[in-house]
């Protein structure tokens, strides 16, 4: 027997104009992305190799010094702020989504205009080219569908926040460790090539110095913003408890969520990205430890808000409701 969806989010989301908007929001962070490659390139390959390479040709390691000081410079005042922008892009079309999705109002003061159609269509037209539409439907968890909107929205809100919490918890540990293995490749370099500590600081140190200021700067970028998020998720599920209790209105709820929707925002729009390798490794098991989350979230609140029969009077049996009412 079909039931009426008590919501239009699992729907809505699926439409072609919203599957249009995950189409050009997934081209764009693509485009972000190739950003980031450049940035690994020059910054950790270029320098890594120009520095070992050096150790057994001594005449170039002034200039692999000063190689690795201008990709340094050309990574913050060109690629980096560049990678930025995209991103920022790329919330903003998201945020439309999920405005359209959840049933949000636009919020310009925070997100700023919506981004132009024709580039839109652009990026959505570039993105389906290429792939097909497999991973970007059920962008939220089906079983939303089966509590009111405003219980829904906390539910795919707290989602999106612990999700992206732990992708990038399990990226900050793997750059940690990449990092921590340059590092000990150089060391046995160094080692293996009979330099003094001076010449190891000179000659492979500051060659190796964006490698090791990137993946620390990536590590701890990550871990704040896994912070930032579980912060928000705490306070997600705060309002969550109060909305399952009766103790926040719809129109409370709905409020509180807009609130979290700019929050969610600014960490798209500001947080480091995510290689896919890592996003595809983790997909698997993270989607069903969300939606196992937001089935259970689902049932709880199917609990709290079912109708509560009045007790029945030993006596009178259902009399006080106008039915019959039995006696012995």
């Amino acid at each position: 027997m079909m039931t009426t969806p008590a919501n239009n989010i699992t729907g809505t989301q699926n439409e072609e104009q919203q599957l249009r908007l995950l189409r050009a929001r997934r081209e764009m962070y693509a485009r972000a992305k190739t950003f980031l490659v450049a940035q690994l390139i020059l910054t950790l390959a270029v320098p890594v190799a120009g520095a070992i390479f050096a150790l057994f040709v001594p005449t170039l390691r002034p200039y692999v010094a000063l190689a690795a000081i201008l990709i340094t410079v050309f990574d913050v005042t060109y690629l980096d702020r560049t990678q930025r922008r995209i991103l920022k892009s790329s919330a903003r079309i998201q945020e439309e989504f999920d405005c359209n999705t959840l049933e949000l109002p636009w919020d310009q003061f925070t997100v700023g205009r919506r981004l132009e159609p024709e580039t839109i269509h652009e990026a959505a037209s570039k993105f389906a080219r290429k792939k097909d539409d497999s991973s970007i439907r059920d962008w939220y968890p089906t079983a939303v569908a089966e509590v009111p909107l405003e219980l829904a929205r906390i539910i795919c809100q707290r989602t999106n926040l612990w999700y992206d919490s732990k992708l990038r918890r399990h990226y900050g540990a793997i750059v940690l460790s990449v990092g921590v293995a340059l590092v000990v490749v150089l060391a046995f370099s160094g080692l293996f090539a009979g330099i003094t500590v001076a010449e190891f600081v000179v000659n492979l140190g500051a060659p190796a110095a964006p490698v090791l200021i990137w993946t620390l700067r990536e590590f701890l970028r990550q871990r704040d913003t896994a912070d930032q998020l579980d912060y928000l998720r705490g306070e997600a599920e705060s309002l969550w408890d109060k909305a399952i209790a009766g103790t926040c209105s719809p129109d409370v709820c709905s409020a509180q969520s807009r609130k979290f929707q700019n929050a969610i925002f600014t960490r798209r729009a500001t947080s480091p990205l995510i290689f896919d390798a890592v996003y595809w490794m983790q997909r698997p098991d993270l989607e069903g430890q969300m939606n196992e989350g937001a089935a259970h979230m689902v049932a709880k609140a199917r609990s709290a808000i079912a109708p509560i029969k009045p007790p029945v009077d030993s006596k009178f049996g259902d009399a006080r409701l106008g039915g019959p009412g039995k006696t012995k």
